[in-house]
């Protein structure tokens, strides 16, 4: 159900801008909404579910991914997006800014793994308090939302506007 809403919605905005807003509407909306409630755990709840060190190292590799997400929204809402939708479809982007970009969503799912790892594939315990069971739930939403902000970019946005992209066969 939930990849055909997505795959209409892209259906809808296969252009450039339509894109842009659709990533700026739907994909960073649910990340901030994410991030914000586990964040929201992490200042409220006391841990007792996992040992200390570990409760610490998932915060902390939260907190880095949560900074490492919001800048780089921040630099496409800023300066990318509102290009994008200026100029519309004929946009294109040099070829070194689709790759910095790549490279901090790189360092984003290398985040995403280490929290994996650490959080034991989100597998929730039967002894675990029901805020701590909420908060690993939310990391796996965080990262299925994540992943699909990142297809669209790499998939469908920034191959359509990158100025080395391959000419069509009928151009």
């Amino acid at each position: 159900m939930l990849m055909k809403q997505w795959d209409t919605k892209l259906q809808e905005t296969l252009d450039p801008p339509g894109l842009c807003l659709l990533i700026e509407n739907e994909c960073q909306r649910e990340i901030r909404n994410s991030c914000k409630q586990i964040a929201v755990y992490f200042s409220q709840e006391s841990n007792k579910e996992v040992p200390e060190p570990v409760h610490e190292l998932v915060q902390l590799l939260f907190t880095k991914l949560q900074d490492e997400v919001e800048h780089l929204f921040r630099k496409e809402s800023g300066i990318i997006f509102p290009a994008i939708k200026k100029v519309g479809s004929g946009y294109t982007i040099p070829p070194k800014v689709p790759e910095n970009i790549h490279q901090t969503q790189q360092v984003i799912v290398n985040l995403l793994l280490k929290l994996r790892q650490v959080l034991n594939n989100y597998v929730v315990q039967p002894g675990w308090g029901k805020a701590w069971r909420a908060c690993v739930n939310e990391f796996f939403l965080l990262e299925r939302e994540l992943h699909q902000w990142i297809y669209i970019e790499q998939s469908l946005l920034y191959p359509s506007i990158s100025s080395d992209k391959k000419p069509h066969p009928d151009e």
